[in-house]
């Protein structure tokens, strides 16, 4: 057995919570999933033009912004610390209406073959990583802290180039090929975890935000790359 701190599960007290079957647990797992890439589609879909539309007029682009980080940090907070699936559900759901926001804006602005190519890509490598977690947790286990660490720098350096406008130049794309791999081994973590993890119905929903979020963020890293840095 790993000997990880996440195996002790401290960030979700289970003491009075029911175990599911391991089954039910990844069937959750890809529901949750499911239901919020399912959301993201039909806010590009049909809220588009209104997002866009809200986004260009006056200063809403500031109220934009303020109502996206107000939900999303609440959204991941209230998932995080909440022991209960059906108010984990809905701090799952403050997380993915903000992002589908965000989508609505970004998507249409890429070509069909930019999209899909993002989407089959990001598919590809949420599959290898997963299996690459089935078969060697521990490995994920163990970068965490590196993980986080990588991540932080990664993007602080993205803000400063962008700041500078050097980002915007064809010279930087390494910079988001690294956030994708970082992002790749969130994912096999994600899962690594969720493997692990007492199988009860809100450490689902926790498992099943917390990739949400990773494959969201490789696909918008690739939407950049594929669309040259647009």
């Amino acid at each position: 057995m790993a000997t990880s701190i996440f195996n002790k599960d401290r960030f979700n007290n289970i003491q009075n919570a029911k175990i599911i079957s391991d089954k039910a647990f990844y069937l959750v797992v890809a529901a949750v999933l499911f239901f919020g890439f399912a959301v993201n589609a039909l806010e590009v879909f049909f809220l588009a033009d209104i997002i866009f539309d809200f986004v260009n007029t006056g200063a809403n682009i500031i109220w934009f912004y303020v109502i996206y980080f107000v939900l999303a940090i609440a959204g991941v907070c209230i998932n995080a610390f909440s022991r209960k699936p059906l108010l984990s559900f809905i701090g799952y759901c403050l997380v993915v209406m903000p992002i589908g926001a965000v989508l609505a804006l970004a998507v249409p602005e890429y070509s069909f073959g930019v999209v899909r190519s993002a989407f089959l890509v990001t598919a590809l490598l949420t599959a290898v990583f997963g299996l690459l977690a089935v078969l060697y947790p521990r490995v994920f286990y163990s970068m965490w802290k590196v993980l986080f660490v990588s991540l932080l720098i990664a993007l602080i350096w993205s803000l400063v180039a962008m700041l500078t406008g050097a980002y915007f130049s064809s010279g930087y794309v390494w910079l988001d090929w690294i956030v994708v791999l970082i992002f790749c081994c969130y994912i096999g973590f994600d899962i690594a975890l969720a493997k692990n993890r007492p199988k009860t119905l809100d450490n689902a929903v926790d498992s099943a935000c917390g990739l949400y979020l990773d494959i969201i963020n490789v696909f918008l890293r690739l939407l950049i790359i594929f669309g040259d840095r647009d």
